[in-house]
């Protein structure tokens, strides 16, 4: 039972890692950072407040709805309308582009889902076992093997991108419906290879760092309860100071 939940604690302590790294990357202020590093504006050819604004609607959509990614141009392009970019007030995802969305947000909260299952485990552990070495010692573990899955997974994403991206996409998006043509498709206007490049790089760096630092105190704690376990064990063997030994033949009772 207890090599169970060693495992689970393990296994949870990866996924709210990961799971709070992910989250970190979808605020507006690394959102709006990796759009201006990557370029989105130049594609897109409007202005970075617009992409800001459009990416601050969507990521919106994906956590609270409705969904529709109905989102609009607010700002002209420079030049007017042309193949890849639409006048104001017109939608600016195509309809393949939304179904893609509503496809990426149900993924999400999938993941969601599962992050918080992972907390709670690891809420109920601390609550039950936060004195037990063994926890502690499962935490680290789970830790550890996340930083060092994130350094072998970030070394295939570095010699081979556009292959593992392709291979991300088949596995959480088998209809299909993720590719879509860089020169007219919004979308990928908006968010770029170079940003995902980016955000790839910064999400198993936070991975890494996260696993790495909650591996370390986790063993710290793990060597706390270990110690204060031995010193409860060796107080309860001594003798208390002024307790009457029993006589010869006396027996309880």
């Amino acid at each position: 039972m207890r090599r169970l939940a060693a495992i689970l604690t393990g296994l949870a302590t990866a996924v709210a890692i990961l799971g709070a790294a992910l989250l970190l990357l979808m605020t507006p202020a690394y959102l709006h950072a990796g759009l201006d590093a990557s370029g989105s504006a130049a594609f897109l050819g409007t202005t970075a407040a617009e992409t800001h604004r459009l990416s601050d609607e969507t990521v919106a959509e994906l956590f609270v709805g409705p969904g529709t990614f109905a989102e609009q141009w607010r700002a002209s392009c420079p030049g007017g309308s042309d193949s890849s970019c639409s006048s104001i007030g017109q939608p600016f995802y195509d309809p393949a582009e939304v179904r893609h969305m509503q496809d990426v947000r149900t993924v999400l909260w999938g993941f969601l889902a599962v992050v918080a299952a992972a907390v709670v485990v690891l809420l109920a552990g601390l609550a039950r076992a936060r004195r037990a070495a063994w926890w502690w010692r499962a935490v680290a573990v789970g830790a550890g093997v996340l930083a060092v899955g994130t350094v072998a997974l970030g070394a295939l994403f570095a010699v081979a991108f556009d292959p593992m991206f392709t291979l991300f996409h088949e596995i959480f998006f088998p209809g299909g419906d993720w590719s879509f043509d860089p020169s007219t498709s919004h979308l990928v206007q908006l968010y770029p290879i170079p940003f995902w490049e980016l955000t790839t790089a910064v999400l198993a760096g936070l991975m890494f760092v996260g696993g790495v630092l909650v591996c370390w105190l986790a063993r710290r704690r793990a060597a706390w309860a270990a110690a204060g376990a031995t010193r409860d064990t060796r107080a309860e063997s001594v003798t208390v100071p002024g307790a009457r030994r029993p006589l010869s033949g006396e027996g309880p009772g």
